[in-house]
């Protein structure tokens, strides 16, 4: 099976340089200094868990349209990015080809799908704690586990194969029968401490460790409960508590979006709190926490951008 990762940043590095490790044909697509760094030295990856990989040769290209046809995609590119490829993927899949998004939020597979066709769009949900340390480097520090499933229109009968070709990365792969609970309830922990680190510059831990912000999150959150609830996807306020109680026996944890902002990136604001205001919007659910979460990030987004 050709396998590309679209989009090499800490996720699709991850994943696609344990793929080829253990000896899958995988393609990345990439850019600016990663690709060169993918280029020149392989993919490094400094795990805690897992201990040093170096993957010294790996296929890395800029242009999608270089590789040809793929039998799986794994779309790793940030949310607000996920349009834009979309002819590129679509373009790219072989005949029975599909493409898996590993990315956050809960409308990814949606966009793609109005490009590609439903049929061949699979979503996934992925847990790993891992960043870019720097070009070609991965940090790993939490394990990394994927969930796989099918919404309606697309056969549940492809996705064993593809949890086989994925679990040769060496991490564990599943199939859930409740793909879209396991996306809301990831966005739980997303929405509430991704975009008030972001914020605030502060850790998880950190946030948790002082009660005005403690109860910022714990609202936030459970705003995200109620929107899901509205659209019939059953979450629980014990959603919540699970997700604090994780994220304090966590440790240290720097999340994604306050990297994006610390290296002058665009945030993945709507896909992790917009989100939860339009849909509350929509369903009728008012949701002020997540609304002026929301606002103040998009506010520093334009400041930020000025300096």
């Amino acid at each position: 099976m050709k396998i590309v990762v679209f989009g090499a940043g800490a996720v699709g590095t991850f994943f696609g340089g344990l793929l080829a490790r253990g000896g899958q044909d995988v393609w990345f697509v990439a850019r600016g200094a990663q690709l060169e760094a993918l280029r020149s030295g392989g993919i490094r990856i400094e795990s805690s868990l897992l201990g040093e990989i170096h993957v010294p040769q790996v296929r890395a290209v800029e242009r999608a349209a270089e590789i040809g046809q793929a039998d799986l995609v794994l779309v790793c590119v940030k949310s607000h990015q996920t349009a834009a490829i979309g002819t590129d993927v679509a373009a790219m899949l072989a005949d029975g080809g599909v493409a898996v998004t590993l990315q956050n939020g809960v409308e990814s597979d949606e966009i793609l799908a109005r490009r590609v066709g439903r049929e061949r769009v699979i979503p996934g949900v992925v847990y790993v704690g891992a960043t870019i340390a720097r070009p070609g480097v991965v940090s790993h520090v939490a394990a990394g586990t994927i969930a796989l499933g099918a919404p309606d229109g697309v056969d549940p009968v492809r996705l064993p194969a593809i949890r086989d070709v994925l679990a040769r990365s060496g991490q564990p792969v599943r199939i859930s029968d409740e793909i879209q609970r396991d996306r809301w309830r990831k966005l739980i922990w997303n929405a509430g401490f991704n975009t008030v680190s972001a914020i605030t510059r502060l850790e998880p831990g950190e946030l948790l460790a002082m009660p005005p912000t403690r109860e910022l999150l714990r609202a936030v959150m459970l705003e995200v409960v109620e929107v899901a609830r509205s659209r019939g996807i059953q979450l629980r306020d014990a959603d919540v508590d699970d997700q604090i109680t994780w994220t304090e026996r966590a440790g240290a944890i720097r999340t994604s979006t306050t990297v994006d902002r610390e290296r002058g990136r665009e945030m993945e604001i709507d896909a992790l709190i917009g989100v939860v205001v339009r849909q509350g919007r929509a369903h009728g659910v008012a949701t002020p926490y997540s609304a002026a979460v929301h606002a103040l990030l998009e506010a520093i987004d334009v400041s930020d951008r000025r300096t």
